[in-house]
């Protein structure tokens, strides 16, 4: 373990990521490292080799609370490489985090396969708009207003309806103050805008920057459509003075397309970031299963990285609420999956017939129907990286 801000660590994040060490960007590390645990692998002599940082977070999964440790700054001097640091490292952050009853962890992967290993899987998708500004749709004049505010005024705002949106609510992170301090005063330099309706109420927020001629949409949130064209009546205005505007977002937003009078020419979907399941039995036991009824098996194979996830589960229902019994056999109708396929299951990024089709799981017919009729429906969205 290592002790947050050290000189040595510091010097890593900068060689690894290719960051300036400036007092802005030694801040944002420092607050990060204080709501992490912090994991360095030394050589021989002392020195720093390797690296990994896990913040702990929770999440909010279809209205049900989840600690989760998000994996970061994942970093190791190139001598050091291929040593086995970070397989020793990354098996110390998972066996912690159950140990701790952190129930799930997020990582954003340099390397899809190389976080495989580890039990991750891809869960989120991000859609990616690069568009010449005006190829960008407009909207109709709304009755409400719009406002500029400092962060100060601006964040109990965008806190209170960044957390209102439904989307937020499957697998988004339970945003604290400190985090947002990090994401919008740290990073990078931000302009704030509230949209008010006309009773004065706010009912969206867009974060925005400008930059060399493009207009980057950072977050846009909104809780009506009133709202979203307002915002939108408010990107628009930008289109004669940049020459693209680029917003990434977590989740499809196809509705941008949809009202389009001129569909826009170049959206991409892109794969974002990884989830794991720490703990299976915790995470089954306060799962918001829809209709809370039936009685099925899960068995998971080969969780290597956490083996105590391993073996057969039999979940039933008592008084609207999940029951999870560890078993060695069962009689009961039973999918058979690795610990990636559930939790994309779980997550809502999979769905249970498409994964059968493919010979990724085995499920009895029971247990398909169980799970086509048990589990709430949205695929997850994430608007954070870290």
């Amino acid at each position: 373990m290592t002790t947050f801000g050290d000189q040595e660590v510091l010097d890593l994040v900068a060689y690894a990521f290719q960051w300036e060490l400036s007092e802005k960007n030694i801040d944002r590390y420092q607050r990060l490292a204080a709501h992490s645990w912090n994991y360095g692998s030394y050589d021989t002599e002392g020195k720093l080799a390797s690296q990994v940082m896990a913040t702990l977070f929770n999440v909010n999964l279809h209205g049900t609370a989840y600690p989760m440790a998000g994996i970061g700054f994942v970093a190791s001097y190139p001598e050091y490489r291929g040593q086995g640091r970070i397989d020793q490292i990354m098996q110390e952050i998972i066996k912690d985090c159950y140990e701790q009853n952190i129930v799930l962890s997020y990582l954003a992967p340099f390397s899809f396969p190389f976080y495989r290993r580890y039990g991750y899987e891809y869960t989120f998708e991000r859609s990616v708009y690069d568009i010449q500004s005006s190829d960008w749709p407009d909207s109709p004049k709304t009755a409400g207003s719009i406002k500029r505010l400092a962060w100060e005024q601006a964040q109990p705002i965008i806190h209170q309806i960044y957390h209102q949106q439904l989307k937020n609510q499957r697998g988004a992170l339970i945003r604290d103050a400190w985090w947002e301090d990090i994401k919008f005063t740290l990073r990078k330099t931000f302009t704030f805008a509230v949209y008010y309706n006309a009773s004065g109420t706010p009912e969206g927020y867009l974060i925005y920057s400008i930059e060399k001629g493009t207009f980057t949409i950072d977050e846009w949130g909104y809780l009506t459509g009133e709202a979203f064209h307002g915002l939108n009546r408010l990107i628009v205005s930008h289109r004669d003075s940049v020459a693209k505007i680029h917003y990434q977002v977590g989740d499809d937003s196809r509705h941008l397309q949809t009202f389009a009078k001129k569909p826009m020419p170049a959206i991409l979907s892109r794969p974002d970031m990884m989830t794991r399941i720490i703990d299976l039995e915790l995470f089954l036991q306060t799962y918001p299963f829809t209709k809370k009824e039936g009685k099925i098996a899960l068995q998971i194979e080969n969780d290597v990285y956490a083996p105590w996830n391993n073996g057969i589960y039999e979940l039933s229902f008592a008084q609207q609420k999940p029951v999870v019994k560890r078993v060695e056999k069962t009689d009961l109708p039973c999918l058979t999956a690795s610990i990636q396929r559930i939790g994309q299951l779980l997550f809502g990024v999979q769905e249970i017939d498409t994964c059968q089709f493919f010979g990724e799981v085995k499920a009895d017919s029971a247990v398909t129907a169980f799970f086509q009729n048990n589990l709430p429906k949205g695929k997850p969205v994430l608007e954070d990286y870290f």
